[in-house]
Order: C-alpha cells, then structure tokens, then sequence
C-alpha cells in the first residue's frame, strides 16, 4: 500500500512496498489485479523516459508483489496448478 494513500487503492500503481498488506493471503481481487498492471506499466513508463536511473529497488519490489499475487491465484485455483512433471536426470531421458 502507497503510504501517502491510507485506502490502499494507489490510482498510481506505484506501490513502494511491493505487495497490498490489505489483501494478502486472501482472495484475489479484480482490483489488485488492476493496480498491479497500473504498476507495471508505471515502472515501464518511468524506466523508459529514464534509462540512466537505478530502478532496482523498485523491479525488486514489483517482483515480490507478482510473486504473492500468483501464489494468492494458484492457491485459490489449486485445481488450474499443472502438475511437475518428473524429470530425468541427464542421460536417463528418451532421445
């Protein structure tokens, strides 16, 4: 959640922390889902007009909000999840 934003609905799609502590572990929303593709297209944007500038921090935060939004989704789609494949170590496999 944007801090300067207490309703933790950051028109912007700038949210610092990375993540919506209003709505992890629950459901997925379709506004999260929403204010997720505003961030993404506003750390595209703001990269673009700047190439020079260290985004880092704010890639890392954007990843670690994609990461709790797809494990919410898979969690509440267990049965949408494809299951692992085995895999064979090298040399096992069929040519």
């Amino acid at each position: 959640m944007n801090p300067t934003d207490p309703t933790g609905t950051d028109p912007t799609g700038t949210d610092p922390t990375g993540t919506d502590p209003t709505g992890t572990g629950g459901r997925v929303t379709v506004a999260e889902i929403a204010q997720f593709l505003r961030h993404l297209r506003a750390l595209s944007m703001s990269m673009a007009l700047d190439a020079a500038r260290d985004a880092t921090a704010e890639q890392a935060a954007f990843a670690a909000r994609k990461a709790d939004l797809f494990t919410r989704i898979a969690a509440q789609h267990p049965d949408l999840v494809p299951a692992q494949p085995a895999t064979a170590r090298p040399g096992e496999g069929s040519a």
